[in-house]
């Protein structure tokens, strides 16, 4: 054999990094789905792995010791909305959720919601003596910088790319995961060495920092595997949208960005458009979120498949999966039935 030809590494001599995007409650649902088809190819661990806003949260409990099964039923017995706290009437919060582009812009500190008990959740799961989980790194943005923690500390990448380093230490795990999450106006800023901590996304890669691990952990693009529930682009979210622009003008409503890096860029690039629940939606039925979880599976196989991640007798039974469950989709009937389906389903090839 020729010495000098390089070709992928077969799966188990691959180590990955996984990075989710921001999209609250469809980005925890759709990336579990992710860390779910992950562990159908084999992938029981990552060398990184983290994400911003509500991708934040399945990959802290997957690098705290969950295996993907666990985070995925953590994520579906959850009550989203138990981890906010609400400061301001009914009439606020829906005046809120139409200025949210606006805020994102002038970004107010305190929001109709506040996140104390969000990081007390991700705390809780932390193992004892552990400070980090190991491999795990979140991003907020403070100003005009990115502010990403991590095991080996805290930095500051300035926009003309310089890093700094803020702390040689791990920050709090608990701060960091609620900073990525403050969306303006909504959610409130998080404070860490005098500075406020905003929505991850807001940062110059937009929704899928996969700068990071490479920036981070060195990660070489083909062994990223991204996944991008996208912008909020349902029918509903384009009314509102075209809607406020109409009342309050154009700098209510700023451009949404996408994100630098895409399969381009020779990541495996996984786009779960998550339909069933929007990012704000935080009181949900099991039907939405299993519809939010399969999503992001079934986006995820015929991507892994590709990049020859998943394979052999384990793609046969993922790709019969997605064919099982796109049937029970088009027919399900009343309410619980996907969800019984689903779960049974899962259940039989030991997913659930």
């Amino acid at each position: 054999m020729n010495k000098n030809v390089t070709t992928a590494p077969t799966t188990p001599e691959r180590e990955f990094h996984l990075v989710c995007s921001s999209g609250g409650s469809r980005a925890i649902l759709g990336s579990a789905g992710v860390l779910l088809a992950c562990n159908q190819a084999g992938i029981k661990r990552f060398k990184s792995i983290g994400g911003i806003s509500g991708g934040s949260v399945p990959t802290v409990l997957f690098a705290s010791g969950m295996d993907a099964k666990t985070c995925l039923s953590t994520a579906l017995d959850m009550d989203f909305s138990s981890l906010l706290t609400r400061r301001a009437s009914f009439f606020r919060i829906l005046v809120a959720y139409f200025m949210q582009r606006r805020y994102e812009k002038v970004r107010p500190v305190h929001g109709v919601l506040t996140s104390e008990k969000l990081g007390d959740f991700v705390e809780s799961f932390q193992k004892d003596g552990e400070s980090w989980p190991k491999g795990y790194w979140t991003m907020a943005i403070a100003e005009d910088a990115q502010i990403v923690f991590s095991e080996n500390g805290v930095f500051e990448i300035r926009p003309d790319n310089q890093l700094r380093v803020l702390s040689c230490d791990p920050g709090p795990l608990g701060i960091a995961v609620r900073g990525s999450c403050a969306v303006p106006g909504i959610i409130s800023a998080v404070e860490y060495k005098h500075k406020l901590l905003f929505d991850g996304a807001l940062g110059p890669e937009s929704r899928v920092p996969a700068g990071v691990p490479m920036r981070l952990y060195g990660a070489n693009p083909r062994d990223i595997i991204a996944v991008d529930v996208g912008d909020e682009d349902s029918k509903q979210a384009q009314r509102a949208t075209r809607l406020w622009k109409m009342v309050c003008g154009e700098d209510c409503v700023p451009n949404v960005e996408d994100p630098i890096y895409n399969k381009s860029h020779g990541l495996v690039w996984i786009n779960a458009n998550v339909t069933s629940v929007r990012s704000l939606q935080f009181n949900l039925t099991r039907d939405q979120k299993w519809e939010a979880v399969m999503c992001g599976f079934v986006s995820a196989v015929p991507e892994l498949a590709l990049a020859n991640i998943l394979t052999g007798d384990r793609l046969v039974v993922a790709q019969e999966l997605v064919s099982k469950y796109n049937a029970i989709l088009a027919n399900k009937g009343e309410v619980g039935s996907l969800t019984r389906e689903v779960e049974s389903l899962l259940t039989k090839h030991d997913l659930f």
